[in-house]
């Protein structure tokens, strides 16, 4: 609708002349909205306002000339490339003249429909420019990032063109102990490739270059210039730098050791991409951790939620990428003021939490007015804007009696929303309410329900469907658990009691339970000739669980259940804690033709190193990069890169909480293979759902 308004300057003594040509336009489809000037003074007075689509110039103005507008627009820079069109009310105008003088076109007004298809076609191109603009300026933006995440991996990574080299980031250098990248640009590959090796290398590299096609690997025996020699897998893919192909070369030493590998890996999973502080993923760990500390009276601690406010005005005013900066500027000044043993983690896009150990309700406030000021305090200049704001703080008190993790995060939830209504830069602890349960009461609570819900069958499963977006029609369900309370309308959801089955060791029992029901459902889907792949998740404590494998190993015997029919979900996180329990169970799960997912993925800063330890068929993408999705360039480009990247290693993705129609089409455009949400369909009891309906 935006391309179909229209904002005119028109140049002329009438207006007669004006109304004729907004008259036209709205004809035509158009919203035209214009203003009339006379002279140069008014001209400018005009473009400091609002800077115009277009301007048209009458000619035989007495108070100004063709020319004159142009060197009016000229000192402006928002207006140095508007477009003029020249008008003449009597006669056939001399184009060449009005050119020269900087006009885009001329027409005489006699013949209105020659003007509007004029302005119409300069609009349009108008339009065109501004879109190109803006794409080459995400593009530029997305070169930058890309840069910079090669500058900082940890992977030794090379682009080579023809052999030789043209980049190499710091992790490549120092692997070779060689200084600058200057040393190596221009050297060929192969001296990098000890003696022996390299016929072998010489033809590997031959045939991969005629080919150019997908991700390649050889183990070769690799050289210093010192001499000295290494084994190392080196991988190749096609690539791009500044616009000519290339390849890149990741190089992996293998003789890594594996406990620092899952160190980093770890460290890795934790960060926020954007500004380095902890993710949200860690600051629930970690809340986690503290209010078991808390339960068992180490000490009492308060999680602050700090929210920025009128973030959305910022974003409005100075673009949705360079907003991302005032965020970073943020970060740093919070960090500079957060004590060592707090954890402050970056929340959400405009939000951040800190976990403060060892405060309670009689200090918190005091801790929290303090980051209020050092945000209050913050100025950023960006895009030559002058950005300043202050930020409300939610807090929830952690003591003995604090709830579980979910309960907290509410509390510090309400207690911002409580804050932010007050006004800006406000303040708001949460009091919990008489009659709210502590963790003690719900873990007791939970613990006779889930024996009961074992004992007497009262747990139920959902089913919601993951869709292809490129024709496959195969059935693919994820299941939910659900439990049954005694008002029969009413069931309890996982988010309530997985939790706190999992602290109270009962995970493994209602994980096995949902199994044994899904392999159930398998074998009556069959019998009605239906054919369904089923999603499972898997809590932590089954990841460790040393009989799973057996147990499954029989059922899939027994039932002749084929391969890819079950598929295990593990949370990325998980995974990363459980390096090794993680590894070891992909890797059994192939063997007996499951599939492996790793869920809620690519929220740490190189999450594709975790692939290289576990065999995944799947990774479905963490549900906070569809927050606004289509509003949000920097999610796109993060599940842009995720898609392709998982691509190249053969993985095939899933977005997850697809909200509409909109994002539907952005995923299709961005290759994501699979979608899921409660746009398609909500997890229900029956396996209904049409796969056909996307097939086309």
């Amino acid at each position: 609708m935006e391309d179909k308004i229209i904002n005119l300057v028109v140049i002329d003594d009438s207006f007669d002349s004006e109304e004729k040509i907004i008259s036209t336009l709205r004809t035509a489809g158009y919203t035209a909205r214009s203003s009339r000037v006379e002279d140069d003074e008014d001209l400018l007075e005009i473009i400091k306002k609002q800077t115009p689509d277009l301007i048209i110039y009458f000619e035989g103005m007495e108070l100004i000339s063709l020319k004159q507008t142009i060197e009016c627009l000229k000192k402006d820079k928002k207006t140095e490339n508007c477009r003029v069109i020249s008008v003449n009310k009597k006669e056939q105008p001399d184009v060449i003249s009005a050119m020269r003088n900087g006009a885009v076109d001329a027409s005489n007004f006699t013949d209105i429909n020659h003007l509007i298809l004029i302005i119409t076609r300069e609009h349009q191109s108008l339009v065109n420019a501004r879109q190109i603009s803006k794409l080459k300026k995400a593009f530029h933006e997305s070169e930058r990032r890309c840069t910079s995440l090669l500058d900082s991996s940890r992977d030794a990574i090379a682009y080579i063109h023809e052999g030789m080299h043209v980049y190499s980031n710091r992790s490549y250098l120092e692997m070779f102990e060689i200084e600058e990248s200057d040393d190596l640009e221009g050297l060929p590959i192969l001296d990098m490739v000890a003696i022996e090796g390299r016929d072998n290398f010489k033809s590997f590299l031959r045939d991969y270059t005629k080919n150019d096609e997908g991700v390649e690997k050889i183990d070769t025996t690799l050289q210093k210039p010192d001499g000295n020699e290494f084994s190392g897998e080196m991988e190749f893919s096609p690539a791009q730098i500044d616009g000519e192909p290339c390849v890149q070369i990741i190089i992996r030493k293998e003789d890594v050791n594996s406990e620092e590998l899952e160190r980093q890996l770890k460290l890795l999973s934790q960060k926020d991409q954007l500004t380095g502080l902890f993710n949200r993923q860690y600051s629930i760990e970690k809340l986690e951790a503290t209010i078991a500390d808390c339960e068992q009276g180490k000490y009492t601690a308060a999680l602050m939620e700090i929210h920025i406010d009128n973030f959305d005005d910022i974003k409005n005013s100075v673009g949705v990428v360079e907003s991302d900066q005032y965020i970073i500027e943020a970060a740093k000044a919070l960090d500079s003021v957060i004590r060592d043993e707090d954890v402050l983690s970056r929340y959400t896009h405009d939000s951040f939490t800190v976990i403060a150990i060892d405060y309670n309700k009689d200090n918190i406030e005091s801790y929290a007015a303090e980051l209020q000021s050092v945000i209050s305090q913050l100025e950023t200049n960006i895009k030559d804007s002058h950005v300043n704001t202050t930020c409300c703080i939610g807090i929830a008190l952690i003591d003995s009696d604090s709830p579980e993790y979910n309960d907290i995060l509410a509390r510090s939830e309400k207690a911002v929303a409580t804050a932010m209504e007050k006004g800006a830069n406000q303040l708001f602890t949460y009091t919990p309410e008489k009659g709210e349960l502590t963790r003690h009461e719900v873990d007791a609570k939970f613990k006779e329900q889930l024996t009961n819900a074992l004992k007497n069958d009262k747990f139920l499963l959902h089913y919601q469907p993951i869709v292809s977006l490129h024709g496959d029609t195969d059935e693919r369900y994820e299941v939910f658990v659900r439990m049954e309370t005694d008002n029969m309308n009413e069931l309890i959801m996982p988010q309530d009691f997985l939790p706190a089955a999992e602290r109270i060791g009962m995970s493994i029992a209602i994980d096995r339970w949902v199994l044994y029901r899904t392999i159930q459902e398998y074998s009556n889907r069959l019998k009605q000739n239906k054919k369904t792949r089923f999603f499972i998740k898997l809590s932590a404590s089954s990841i460790k669980d040393d009989t799973l494998i057996d147990w499954l190993s029989y059922q899939i015997k027994e039932k002749g259940i084929p391969t890819n029919t079950l598929n295990f979900e593990v949370k990325e996180t998980v995974a990363v804690t459980n390096l090794r329990n993680a590894k070891t169970l992909s890797h059994k799960l192939k063997e007996l033709g499951c599939g492996f997912i790793l869920d809620d993925f690519g929220t740490g800063t190189n999450p594709f190193q975790l692939l290289d330890h576990i065999h995944a068929d799947y990774v479905r993408i963490e549900s906070g990069f569809m927050d606004n999705l289509a509003e949000n360039p920097q999610n796109q480009d993060t599940i842009k890169n995720l898609t392709e990247q998982a691509a190249e290693l053969g993985k095939l993705t899933i977005a997850q909480h697809v909200p509409d129609a909109t994002s539907l089409s952005l995923l299709w455009g961005m290759g994501v293979n699979f979608i899921q949400g409660y746009f398609l369909q909500e997890p229900l009891p029956e396996m209904e759902y049409d796969f056909t309906e996307m097939s086309g």
